[in-house]
């Protein structure tokens, strides 16, 4: 895949809706296209992982393990458009849930520390970057909330 078609479908991604195609494409090249196959898990909870993934096609379920014999639970669906393995880019920490695809994803993938050192070199990407992760974070809280006020209720 050409930088230049890279950089157009970056621009499709709520996280990089901000950015010129010039600016894509300074970011484009840290992206590499896999394909992930149905039921692979490719975020597992707990590890220390530092990967940001674009859905190109495809449905990934983010899961949560409960606590006692229930096993896991469904968090979120996402799909093309939408990223998973976002908060990486904030803090590297131990992965929160898992992420799972639930048909065949096929994902743009880039380590997020080669992403933050772009945006240390080039900080007016590195803000309208931020600035749109702050809205995602922001609205999946507003959603998690929500299905725990609704969780709570049925008690």
């Amino acid at each position: 895949m050409t930088t230049q078609m890279a950089a157009e479908q970056l621009s499709q991604f709520s996280l990089f809706s901000l950015l010129t195609f010039e600016e894509a494409k300074i970011i484009a090249p840290f992206f590499q296209e896999v394909v992930i196959p149905a039921g692979t898990t490719f975020i597992q909870q707990d590890s220390v992982t530092a990967h940001l993934y674009l859905i190109v096609s495809g449905i990934t379920e983010v899961k949560l393990p409960l606590i006692g014999p229930l096993g896991t639970t469904s968090i979120a669906k996402f799909g093309p458009g939408e990223c998973v393995g976002e908060l990486s880019l904030a803090k590297v920490v131990r992965r929160s849930a898992s992420a799972v695809a639930e048909v065949e994803c096929r994902c743009f993938v880039a380590e997020t520390q080669v992403l933050i050192d772009a945006f240390e070199r080039h900080p007016k990407i590195g803000y309208e970057v931020f600035r749109k992760l702050a809205e995602i974070i922001t609205d999946r809280l507003v959603a998690t909330n929500m299905m725990l006020r609704n969780s709570a209720s049925q008690f």
